[in-house]
């Protein structure tokens, strides 16, 4: 073999490398089901083994229903990495077609890897009945006894039973769950080795619900033998988690916030050069301020539902004008108009006046530090953003994707000027410099909000744009996805454009506006980008 043809192999190779087209696949991949037999409308669930066997760690899995006529009504989460040698299963709930009749279904998976690569290949056939009918008895029964409602920092009793009505015993090798975020097990039995034909065993486990919101399905899935074959069975049972803070205890607080909590304990809004430059204290009573803001929240359930009550009822109750006139919170209550400023302030103080830890973040430039303010608010999933200047409000990363924060980021990255949280000290501007919050991980916080937007079957697609550009690029292509208007008009891009034209016009974009202040709402270059725009 010559030089010249080594190395035309040699860069063959690097190109099927850099595509994830290896001829070994990075995992063995089965599927399951646990019943072919299904009420109209009714949910079963596949269940998928995913065994790494490749070199690297994997980092996601997406599974693709081939038949639009059932919708994967929720999905399990990935391992933070799958690393190599190691196994685990996922449990997809699935939702039947409501008219009755039989079905093929074919799915796909995709996994992502730590290179990000993404593999395809794997797929798994079914047949599915959808009857009134039981044409298929089950011959392994799990009902399982558990509350539906229960408060933040209570216990969950589960109890799992654990029927065989098959005409022999079945060995059980494993009873695992997939809880929802945040619910920890306290305690679970030991489940016996053997259970006899035609008869039941009963597991009680403890979860603690988490100091969250929370509303969705927990999984059990039992796995056994019965002669030579290795079996799956799930169920899946609602669970509705409501935290109030308002109504927690000092305790539960803590627990709950840990040292966030200190955002509630300041009487003061903003800092000494906020009050300076508008001639006002921001200092307020929250026992005093508690009662109003009580009546605004009424049933919420949680401190994103309560923040989003204060939300709606600020927009609706004032004219908002450009004037800022106080940070006195209770002088606002009394005003007819007031200011984003004012109405940023405002919600802050009714959140701290519920046990909501909330705190003012605004940009920093050397010298102001009153420019952009939002308000931030802290949950066991983490801050939560309200911009009542762009009509925002959400989590901390839907905020990273907004059109609105492009802006911010460059102001940061490229002027030099810092994101603050105005937590009061006494006799100082107490600024405390929380940048890196709102750029960490910008690229891969990103990527996960757009790609909850993307259908499943475009993932991989999505993930070959974003491989095919450098580093800066890929944030400003994060940028222009994400100030896609709506969903529908994100995946026509994504479906009728190829990857390289979409490139093309990334690189053209970026190279032409990269250098220039951009706009305050980044839509403008989404209309450039899919021609609206000249």
């Amino acid at each position: 073999m010559n030089v010249r043809r080594v190395g035309v192999f040699l860069a063959i190779a690097l190109i099927v490398l850099a595509s994830g087209c290896l001829v070994k696949p990075p995992a063995k991949v089965t599927f399951s089901i646990d019943k072919t037999n299904v009420p109209p409308g009714g949910t079963f669930h596949i269940i998928v083994t995913i065994n790494n066997t490749g070199k690297v760690g994997l980092v996601g899995a997406t599974l693709i229903l081939g038949n639009d006529n059932f919708y994967i009504v929720q999905e399990p989460r990935f391992p933070p990495v799958l690393k190599v040698r190691e196994a685990v299963q996922l449990v997809w709930i699935v939702r039947a077609p409501p008219k009755p009749g039989v079905y093929p279904l074919q799915v796909s998976l995709e996994l992502k890897d730590e290179l990000k690569r993404t593999w395809t290949g794997f797929y798994g056939q079914f047949k599915i009945a959808v009857s009134k009918e039981e044409n298929v008895p089950v011959k392994l029964k799990i009902d399982v006894s558990a509350p539906e409602f229960v408060r933040g920092g209570e216990n969950i009793p589960v109890n799992i039973t654990v029927t065989n009505e098959h005409d022999q015993s079945i060995e059980l090798l494993k009873v695992s769950f997939a809880p929802l975020p945040g619910m920890k097990m306290l305690s679970a039995p030991t489940p016996p080795a053997l259970i006899p034909p035609r008869e039941s065993v009963t597991l009680s486990y403890t979860f603690k619900a988490p100091y969250a919101y929370r509303e969705g399905f927990v999984s059990v899935l039992i796995q056994y033998r019965i002669g030579t074959a290795e079996k799956s069975m799930a169920k899946s049972f609602r669970v509705h988690v409501i935290w109030k803070p308002w109504e927690a205890t000092l305790d539960q607080l803590m627990e709950a916030y840990g040292e966030e909590y200190s955002w509630t304990s300041s009487g003061h809004i903003v800092d000494r050069y906020w009050e300076e430059k508008y001639n006002s204290t921001s200092i307020f009573n929250a026992t005093a301020f508690r009662p109003a803001t009580l009546s605004i929240v009424g049933d919420a359930s949680s401190e994103y539902h309560a923040a989003l009550e204060l939300y709606k009822w600020i927009r609706t109750t004032y004219n908002f004008t450009g004037t800022t006139r106080t940070l006195n919170p209770k002088e606002l209550l009394r005003q007819d108009s007031i200011s984003p400023h004012e109405a940023q302030v405002l919600i802050t103080a009714m959140l701290r006046s519920i046990n909501v830890p909330a705190r003012v973040v605004s940009m920093y430039d050397g010298t102001d530090c009153t420019s952009r303010p939002i308000t931030e608010f802290y949950t066991s999933d983490g801050w939560y953003v309200v911009d009542f200047r762009h009509g925002f409000i959400g989590t901390l990363d839907e905020y990273l994707a907004s059109p609105y924060f492009p802006r911010v980021y460059q102001l940061a990255t490229r002027e030099g000027q810092r994101l603050v949280a105005l937590k009061y000290e006494e006799g100082s501007h107490g600024h405390v410099d929380i940048t890196s919050q709102f750029t960490a991980d910008l690229e891969e916080r990103l990527t996960k909000v757009i790609t909850d937007r993307v259908r499943p079957s475009l993932r991989s697609k999505f993930d070959r744009i974003l491989n095919g550009l450098n580093g800066q690029e890929r944030i400003y292509a994060l940028f222009l996805f994400a100030a896609a208007p709506n969903d529908a008009s994100l995946n026509y891009v994504l479906t009728e454009w190829e990857v390289d034209k979409i490139q093309k016009n990334i690189k053209a974009l970026y190279e032409f506006y990269h250098d220039l202040p951009w706009r305050e709402d980044f839509t403008y270059y989404w209309k450039i980008f899919i021609g609206e725009v000249p």
